[in-house]
This record gives structure tokens, sequence and C-alpha cells, in this order.
């Protein structure tokens, strides 16, 4: 007669060796000497270059909120004491609060920013850029789909406007995509 020899388990001892291994090799990676995040300070981009970001819902909303905080908030012009914020600052803080992107202050600063978007192709996260003044690109704000762009509007402060409002048809410019 022929003796099974002794390391040959049968199918339920298989199983629980294989699920006591895994949970050792769980155990084992999750307590390593090394640090789970960076010590020292955040690191920030010194410019605004395109970053790679598979849109995923988490961050349609992430972003939605952000621009749900500012919606209604007063225009600052150039006085200090006004409370509010301009175009320039409103996108510059938006990018900062979603994800620590950098942007400069001043318009004419950020169209230089990302990479370019032909209108048709303009997609959630990218700005766009309107000639608000004497023909040059003075104006900026935060497409959000289907033709729509939340700015920070003189007379009515942070709202949501459409591009094909004859007023903003006729004095856009330009736009760039910060987030790939």
């Amino acid at each position: 007669m022929f003796k099974e020899p002794i390391f040959v388990m049968n199918s339920m001892w298989k199983l629980i060796f294989i699920f006591l291994s895994i949970i050792i090799l769980i155990i084992s990676t999750a307590c390593t000497p090394y640090p789970r995040y960076r010590t020292g300070g955040a690191e920030l981009p010194s410019k605004a270059e395109p970053r790679k970001i598979n849109w995923k819902t988490s961050d349609y909303i992430k972003m939605g909120l952000i621009f749900e905080q500012y919606l209604g908030k007063p225009y600052k012009g150039s006085s200090p004491y006004e409370e509010g914020l301009d175009c320039s600052r409103f996108t510059m803080e938006v990018y900062k609060k979603y994800n620590r992107t950098i942007l400069p202050r001043m318009v004419k600063d950020q169209i230089k920013e990302g990479r370019e978007v032909h209108r048709n192709l303009l997609r959630y996260g990218d700005l766009v850029f309107f000639k608000t003044d004497n023909y040059r690109i003075s104006h900026v704000g935060i497409y959000v789909g289907h033709n729509q762009f939340i700015h920070a509007s003189s007379s009515r402060g942070i709202i949501i406007s459409s591009i094909n409002e004859k007023y903003w048809a006729e004095r856009y410019a330009a736009a760039r995509r910060i987030i790939e």
C-alpha cells in the first residue's frame, strides 16, 4: 500500500496555510520601518506645469466644493480696503486649494501657464481668458463644462456665466490646461 508523504497536506490545511501566509505578509508589509509619508515641508511646484490627473468623480466633486465656497463672494477691486477677490486671485486660490498648484497672481502671467487648448476641446478645470480691457487679455475664469465658466465679476462677485453670452463670446481670447 502506498503512503502519502507528510509534506502533502489535505485541501483544508492548504487553504489555512495560504490564508495565514497572506495575513503574515500584510502585517509584515504594514510594519515596515520606512516612513509612509514624507517628512519635512510639503513640496510645491515652482511653476504650474500641466499635472497628470485621471479625473475621477471625486476630483470633480472636490473642485466643485471649492467653487461652492466662493460662489457669491464679492469682487475686490484695486482698493486694499475692499473685501473679496478679483479674477486672477480667485483662480490662483482655487488651484492652490485643489491640488497645491501655484499660479501667478496676474492674468498676464497666468496665460503663460499650462498648455494651450482649443475652445472646442475645453475640459472641466481649464482656465479661460478674455480680452475685457482695451483688447488685451485681462480676465480669467475656470471652465466648468457645458460652455459655462466660474469667475469673479466686477459687478456681481463670484458667479457662473456662459461663454456663449454675447459679451463673453466676443471677448474670448484663449484657454490653458493646468491639469491634464
